[in-house]
């Protein structure tokens, strides 16, 4: 058994669910979070309140701490290096999260290791934007840099006209990407351990609406993924990236683009709960503790996740025996908000979906 408290910098639902994961290892999880009825908070035996970006209440949770990730890329990243001690182990790492947490860098990290993006331009100021106008005739999509996310901070433009105020919206800048006609979204999830072991998750097909992530199915083939995953393989190796790395991906029918990429275990993974051998949560546990990462296996030939979102009126949850509820135990239903997934099994991913769209009607949020 691991000795001293594992950390975990945030407490929504993808703590709670690496919390969850963290105890069969026999692991012994602290969060630190802002209210004690936070979904992890509900379930950690541990939980310092607080703020991730106060530096007092980092230098309380941080101080004892064996070792420490990240619920999501959101942190201060000098703070945290400020308060944090040489003995905790930190993964991933910090430079590695502050280059992703950036969506130029993140940019530039894709370029440098010739990994297919769309194209881009960095925007700061009004003559950037009139400039990605005449690069992005056709269209393009302006992106905050920093703390976008579920389609906040991003903003269409088509043939050159979109709203221009954005500029003023963020203080951190923007980059304008090229507009994708792609077929389908993708999206995959690579995992690397403290010693250099690596192993890729399953290619899932997701569907957004509102920009928010509705539903996976998998998995799925395209003859692309080898390629991509020589290239993160290198990449991640390269700047020594430990943990749970998800890709958000554009198929065009005639190449792989990364939209996006989160250093962290991500929603479109949640299926790993109850369709492989070992979920994506224990996966980033076992990478960042160095324990021996188990093959990827599937329980059955086909899965699909459903996000349940909320709608702003009264719940009534299923309990049907039709798959999985995971239920997150947020207080506040408004709309779109992400209050729990359903996962369900079957022989295709086509039917896995079926069912699970089908189990969705039974509910109401």
């Amino acid at each position: 058994m691991i000795s001293g408290h594992i950390g975990i910098l945030g407490g929504g639902q993808l703590a709670r669910m690496l919390a969850l994961a963290g105890y069969p290892l026999g692991l012994k999880i602290s969060v630190l979070t802002s209210h004690s009825d936070d979904p992890a908070a509900q379930v950690c035996g541990s939980t310092h309140l607080g703020s991730i970006n106060k530096e007092k209440d980092l230098r309380k949770f941080l101080e004892d701490l064996k070792a420490v990730t990240f619920e999501s890329e959101f942190v201060d990243i000098a703070k945290v290096a400020h308060q944090l001690s040489p003995s905790t182990y930190v993964f991933p790492n910090l430079k590695a999260i502050e280059t992703i947490q950036d969506r130029e860098t993140q940019k530039r990290l894709l370029d440098q290791f010739k990994i297919a993006t769309s194209s881009w331009l960095s925007v700061k100021k009004q003559s950037d934007l009139e400039q990605a106008k005449i690069v992005f005739p056709k269209g393009f999509v302006l992106k905050q840099r920093r703390f976008g996310y579920d389609g906040y901070g991003t903003f269409v433009f088509k043939n050159g006209a979109g709203d221009e105020s954005v500029l003023n919206a963020s203080t951190n800048g923007f980059i304008a990407e090229k507009f994708i006609a792609f077929k389908r979204e993708l999206a995959i999830s690579f995992v690397r351990s403290r010693s250099g072991s690596f192993l890729t998750l399953p290619l899932v097909e997701s569907v957004q609406i509102n920009s928010r992530c509705f539903s996976v199915k998998g998995p799925i083939q395209h003859p692309g993924i080898k390629k991509l995953e020589r290239s993160f393989k290198k990449m991640m190796t390269a700047i020594d990236y430990v943990g749970v790395l998800a890709v958000e991906l554009f198929d065009t029918g005639k190449e792989l683009l990364v939209n996006e990429l989160a250093p962290r275990v991500h929603n479109s993974a949640h299926y790993s709960v109850d369709a492989l051998t070992c979920s994506q949560f224990e996966y980033h546990w076992r990478a960042g503790l160095d324990f021996p990462l188990p093959k990827v296996e599937l329980k059955r030939p086909a899965f699909a996740m459903v996000n349940l979102l909320g709608e702003g009126g009264d719940i009534r949850l299923s309990y049907k025996p039709w798959g999985h509820l995971h239920w997150y135990g947020k207080n506040e239903n408004r709309p779109g908000r992400k209050l729990g997934h359903i996962n369900t099994l079957a022989l295709t991913p086509s039917r896995a979906l079926a069912v699970a769209l089908k189990w969705r009607k039974d509910f109401r949020l």
